[in-house]
């Protein structure tokens, strides 16, 4: 098997396919973490006459504000970046989709071709040796895929890394929305 590098990885230095890192921003979760922290308190404050209303709202406020701390931490990570396709500027949602094993051939066939047609007829699985590394705009304007295969503990890649544009992004978008 050759030594492909990882899509994870060469995403990351794509500008010349327009794409570009995006960091997350803290600000949403830092206002859902100070609207709940209001919210506590104004419920646990006699500004409210009602004590059961007073209590739910202080544990209404409590959830919002632990949920804002969550989202606040993992947007914080260092791995917590958004995917842009620049002259549309959507962003690339990541795909998992494990390919049925018989269609193995024609996978490697339509990535060596570029001609992703083929793709609707073939068949996807719950879990397969066989996975197809997708991120794809919601438009079908772009999408970078690899070819990954299970090696004991890890998919390793099997496949370079590939960038198609036009219909053949709008194919792989409708591949990955079959069911």
């Amino acid at each position: 098997m050759e030594d492909f590098e990882k899509i994870e990885n060469k995403i990351n230095t794509m500008s010349e396919y327009d794409i570009v890192l995006k960091k997350k921003s803290p600000a949403g979760a830092v206002g859902l973490t100070v609207a709940g922290v209001a919210l506590a308190v104004l419920g646990s404050t006699k500004l409210i006459g009602n004590d059961i209303l007073g209590m739910t709202i202080l544990s209404i406020g409590a959830i919002v504000a632990i949920y804002g701390l969550i989202k606040l931490v993992l947007v914080c990570q260092k791995d917590a970046v958004n995917y842009i396709y620049a002259p549309t500027q959507k962003k690339l949602k990541p795909h998992k989709i494990y390919i049925n094993a018989a269609d193995r051939l024609k996978m490697d066939k339509c990535i060596e071709t570029n001609d992703f047609s083929k793709m609707k007829t073939m068949g996807k699985e719950n879990s397969s040796n066989n996975m197809l590394h997708i991120f794809a705009s919601e438009d079908g304007e772009i999408a970078v895929l690899q070819l990954l295969e299970y090696v004991p503990h890890f998919f390793e890649p099997a496949s370079a890394v590939v960038v198609v544009r036009g219909n053949e992004a709008r194919n792989m978008l409708e591949f990955i929305n079959q069911k």
